[in-house]
């Protein structure tokens, strides 16, 4: 079953809510990308100006001088701040804003239950720059959310002022995290993540910080009713330079949600769905103020992250021969996504206590390194011309400066960074065969694993 529609079987039945949600219905078009760029949501930004409704205003400018913007709705006492991509390379919850965003347009009845208690401050995308780069760091190359204190980015600036001008009751902090965490002890990847942060070493709970746990164990209930099993939390070691952790200091209830990667779902469209909803249900909670109910130990209950659990592609049981010896081991690749433009062997040995997204297990199956082709005359490759080359062991095509188009449909090797000679080894480029004592092959072309006998990738986009 497609994660989306998994979601939605689940929610039929979900308590929290009164009446069954189509979350997906509020998913505006265009985002569904893993990467989001500034141009992405000015269409979005130009409806929300647009509508009455919002009051959208420039708040500054970016480093390279691209702007900010801030979307209001509402007109109660109670003020909610939520902003995301402060680092650029984490869009998903920029999507979720935007549903959100589209929840109010469309659910007439939902909004009117809280418009007149919570005004609303969203701010969709901290660091355009870093989106434009896809990096985590703004064009000054300083990570955001590591200069609360030092505020050498006009980034940080432009939040810490927001802060003090609003004083939110509540603020959240949306990002995206590290895919190969897992929820705990399961095997399961952390597709939400949770963290009321602290202000100060001793992690003491002022009242603005148990109001955060305590809305913390709502989006509990959420997550577990949706993605069982799923949900982590992250170390609350207090981080003197971070953000969340100083405007929480500043007695503003903080929130810290973290996307995560869920199977077969490489652009985080159930982390973003879970965003939406989870967003949703702290909106009533803090309306209804029934968020008071809740007791420290539903946020307590939450597993801690467990760090570099997963890993993208591991192929179990691999024969090598290198230097008249014979041995198995299990190789794990790094996809780099979500552009796989530096895979690479993550790790070789005895990967037993890791979980990878994609599993090959290669027992009866043996390394075999690639060749190299260096381009002579420009060259089209169809599939069944790709095939034939892989069939003969070449791996990577090193166009030479000379015309290389690749029709095939299959994945092509084309720059050789420390492409492994004789065995496998950590940090050298995924391009190597596989091949079995019954003559099958298979072709391991930038991390995705391609039967040669059927033309097909195996593992395309397993996370």
């Amino acid at each position: 079953m497609k994660p989306l529609l998994f979601i939605m079987s689940l929610i039929m039945s979900m308590s929290l809510f009164a009446t069954p949600i189509n979350w997906p219905s509020f998913q505006v078009p265009g985002l569904d990308k893993p990467q989001l760029r500034y141009a992405d949501i000015q269409a979005y930004l130009a409806q929300a100006k647009s509508d009455p409704q919002f009051r959208v205003d420039k708040i500054g400018q970016s480093f390279e001088g691209r702007d900010i913007f801030r979307i209001g709705f509402g007109q109660g006492p109670v003020r909610v701040m939520l902003w995301s991509q402060m680092h650029g390379d984490e869009p998903t919850a920029t999507a979720a804003v935007f549903d959100l965003i589209a929840r109010i347009q469309q659910d007439q009845a939902w909004r009117a239950q809280w418009q007149n208690k919570l005004s609303l401050y969203i701010i969709p995308m901290l660091n355009p720059d870093g989106a434009e780069r896809a990096t985590r760091e703004n064009a000054q190359g300083i990570d955001i959310n590591r200069d609360a204190a030092a505020l050498q980015t006009p980034e940080g600036r432009i939040l810490l002022e927001q802060a003090k001008a609003i004083k939110p009751t509540f603020g959240f902090n949306l990002h995206d995290q590290n895919r190969f965490y897992a929820a705990g002890d399961s095997l399961n990847p952390a597709t939400i993540s949770l963290l009321a942060p602290a202000f100060d070493q001793a992690k003491t709970i002022s009242p603005a910080r148990k109001k955060a746990m305590q809305l913390i164990g709502v989006l509990k209930q959420v997550a577990d009713e949706m993605i069982p099993g799923h949900l982590g939390r992250y170390d609350d070691t207090f981080a003197p330079r971070a953000f969340g952790d100083n405007l929480a200091g500043m007695g503003i209830s903080t929130i810290l949600i973290e996307s995560g990667a869920h199977r077969n779902d490489a652009n985080r469209q159930v982390a973003r769905t879970l965003n939406l909803a989870m967003l949703s249900a702290a909106i009533d909670s803090i309306a209804s103020a029934g968020f008071a109910n809740q007791n420290l130990s539903a946020y307590q209950a939450i597993p801690m992250n467990r760090r570099e659990a997963f890993r993208d592609v591991i192929i179990k049981n691999v024969q090598v021969e290198a230097n008249s010896q014979s041995y198995q081991l299990d190789i794990a690749l790094d996809l780099d996504l979500p552009d796989a433009d530096a895979v690479r062997i993550k790790e070789v040995g005895d990967l037993s206590t890791y979980t990878a997204f994609f599993t090959f297990d290669a027992e009866g199956w043996h390394y075999k390194p690639a060749r190299e082709y260096r381009l002579d005359a420009p060259l089209v490759l169809d599939k069944a011309g790709y095939l034939a080359l892989l069939k003969q062991g070449i791996g990577l095509i090193e166009p030479n400066g000379i015309g290389l188009k690749n029709l095939s449909g299959l994945p092509l090797a084309q720059q050789g960074k420390g492409l492994p000679q004789s065995k496998p080894t950590s940090d050298k480029q995924a391009v190597f065969f596989l091949e079995h004592s019954d003559g099958r092959q298979i072709a391991v072309i930038n991390g995705l694993l391609i039967d040669l006998a059927r033309g097909k990738v195996l593992n395309k986009h397993s996370t």
